[in-house]
């Protein structure tokens, strides 16, 4: 973030806190329980989400030629890969043979070869090696692993999940924010997978607003953080921010003297469901995505780091931030969801967003208007 828009953000908070306020919005909104338990909606939201693009890492994870990742997107196994001219590629992770997943986790190679009947392909997709080609005849000629759309702008990587998907240019006025970030040369450190049971919408939304701080995070964020929080929205994306305590020092100090990076949490909300944390020294990604039915979500936690983690002492150095950031996620955060999932199936007949949780507002539109034009 450059120092121009942290200040920006310090002076609108450390005003909240002259105030006791925060952003709101000017109503309440009214979100219907079948927007988290109907069947309808769920298999409208599976449309949606099969059909947009999605933000799935961060350029570094991929920075140089043979260097690649896997991620799981909506269920679809995707291939990330440098190709030794430079350029980014996205494949389905499937051999053309069987369709086996021909790589796992990440990390750097000349090849890629399929575990399961040894075909090996090349960096572009292209089909290089079979075992026992002749008893193919033609028919594996031109065949290599499916490409999907990809890009990658302001250093995160977007990718679709079908070939007519549109990803150049999805990040529209949010990229500019996004690329005063290190994301070109943030690097992966550890990965966790979580099935919630909750929608995924609510899993969402426990990213964007702090009134529940005093009672969910009593002993975790409370005591360093504060809801006099901020926020902004870019199209379909949003950025809500939330300064720590200490902030208000600031107030008795000239501007120039004001820290390089904003004091506190900024988080960004990627339509249509990833969430970017970017903390003092602690950078988060979040993918969200639903499970088999209404009430199953899949979290993919990712820590990234700005150098490569080489060192056992650097693994267990993030090892140790990735528990301590799931003991406020797993153990705070996503019971919570959890519960309201089972009071909305009970017959609790709505969801409210109160006003001062204008980020809630903000997704609840974005996803409807995305699931009516699907």
């Amino acid at each position: 973030m450059p120092r121009a828009e942290a200040v920006e953000l310090t002076r609108r908070v450390l005003k909240h806190f002259e105030n006791d306020s925060l952003d709101t919005v000017g109503e309440v909104w009214n979100e219907p329980r079948e927007a988290f338990v109907g069947r309808d909606r769920f298999d409208a939201d599976l449309r949606m989400l099969h059909g947009v693009p999605h933000v799935v890492g961060w350029a570094g994870e991929v920075a140089t030629p043979g260097s690649y990742t896997t991620k799981d997107v909506m269920g679809v196994p995707v291939l990330l890969v440098r190709g030794r001219d430079d350029r980014l590629r996205a494949f389905v992770n499937g051999c053309a043979h069987r369709g086996a997943q021909v790589a796992t986790d990440c990390g750097t190679t000349r090849m890629f070869t399929c575990p399961y009947h040894g075909w090996a392909y090349a960096l572009d997709g292209r089909l290089t090696g079979a075992p026992a080609r002749k008893m193919f005849t033609g028919e594996i000629e031109g065949r290599g692993l499916t490409p999907l759309p990809v890009s990658e702008r302001g250093g995160l990587i977007v990718v679709g999940l079908a070939p007519g998907v549109e990803v150049d240019g999805v990040l529209g006025e949010v990229e500019e924010p996004l690329s005063e970030y290190d994301f070109a040369t943030r690097h992966h450190a550890e990965t966790r997978r979580f099935e919630i049971a909750t929608n995924w919408k609510l899993a969402v939304d426990v990213n964007f607003e702090g009134y529940h701080f005093p009672y969910v995070h009593a002993d975790t964020l409370d005591p360093i953080a504060t809801n006099n929080s901020v926020c902004d929205v870019y199209g379909r994306h949003n950025r809500w921010a939330f300064p720590f305590r200490e902030i208000v020092g600031f107030r008795d100090q000239p501007e120039t003297d004001w820290p390089e990076h904003f004091f506190g949490t900024v988080v960004y909300g990627l339509f249509p469901s990833c969430v970017l944390v970017e903390a003092p020294a602690s950078y988060q990604m979040l993918r969200v995505y639903p499970g088999r039915n209404p009430g199953e979500s899949i979290v993919y936690l990712t820590y990234g780091s700005p150098t490569p983690v080489i060192t056992d002492q650097e693994r267990e150095w993030y090892r140790m931030s990735m528990d301590a950031v799931c003991n406020v996620l797993c153990n705070q955060d996503f019971p919570m969801a959890e519960a309201c999932q089972r009071g909305l199936e009970a017959g609790v007949p709505e969801v409210l967003f109160g006003r001062n949780e204008p980020m809630l507002h903000h997704l609840a539109t974005v996803w409807q208007q995305a699931v009516e034009s699907a």
